[in-house]
């Protein structure tokens, strides 16, 4: 069954949570993300996707889902935001650094946000295929008038609904509750002279993953700011 979306006419906070297993202090930020939904804030207003960095790896426990490049963007973060330091948990929202999540901020957060007319359309497809694979579609379409042209083009595929008994490290005999998790991160795809920009592919699912818990997000991000222009969740259709 071939799953598809398209943006709204507001624009949508990308809310990324840099986090590891090997991490004493992630589980808390693991179970608010995994909660946002019911807490009442759905993929209309903010997308969430979880990024599990490597730099922890060397405690005892290598997190699975950690990739050097989820590491790179956090730092690329650092960077554009002119942070002393990275960190996790660390919230992004939006592409600026959000310090508040613990404290009930995100609902204010996300109040001017929303407000705001989007600056780039998104439209995703996403359709399972017979041989295991992810057939997958995105494309953008910037604002002339109100958008940075150095802007790119980001697919990540997440999976869902995840629970991992851990064996060493700082989280030793937790067991531990995962959503939203990044199992690839594609881009980013370039504008053309008329503001357009896709990412087509093939996906291969991974044996360890749950088909039926598989989505994708996609965004439209300043290269230069960091800057989330609009964003898009797609789950896989049931």
């Amino acid at each position: 069954m071939t799953c598809q979306a398209h943006s709204p006419a507001h624009r949508v906070a990308l809310l990324e949570l840099y986090t590891s297993e090997g991490c004493s202090s992630c589980p808390p930020a693991d179970r608010w993300l995994a909660g946002l939904q019911a807490q009442g804030f759905h993929t209309d207003r903010v997308v969430p996707l979880a990024l599990h960095v490597d730099y922890w790896n060397y405690l005892g426990w290598e997190d699975p889902f950690a990739q050097p490049a989820f590491t790179q963007r956090q730092y690329r973060y650092g960077r554009q935001l002119k942070l002393s330091t990275v960190y996790t948990p660390q919230l992004i929202l939006g592409g600026r650094n959000f310090v508040t999540w613990h404290r009930g901020g995100l609902g204010k957060e996300l109040v001017p946000i929303n407000k705001e007319t989007a600056r780039a359309t998104l439209r995703a497809r996403l359709e399972p295929d017979t041989t295991g694979k992810l057939r997958i579609s995105a494309h953008a379409q910037l604002d002339g008038a109100g958008s940075d042209n150095a802007a790119g083009l980001y697919v990540a595929i997440y999976e869902r609904k995840i629970t991992r008994d851990i064996g060493a490290g700082e989280n030793s005999g937790k067991r531990l509750r995962h959503d939203y998790v990044a199992r690839v991160l594609l881009g980013p795809a370039h504008p053309n002279d008329d503001l357009l920009m896709g990412i087509e592919g093939m996906i291969d699912v991974g044996k360890d993953w749950k088909p039926a818990d598989l989505g994708l997000v996609a965004f439209v991000q300043s290269l230069v700011s960091g800057e989330v222009l609009q964003a898009l969740d797609l789950p896989t259709c049931k």
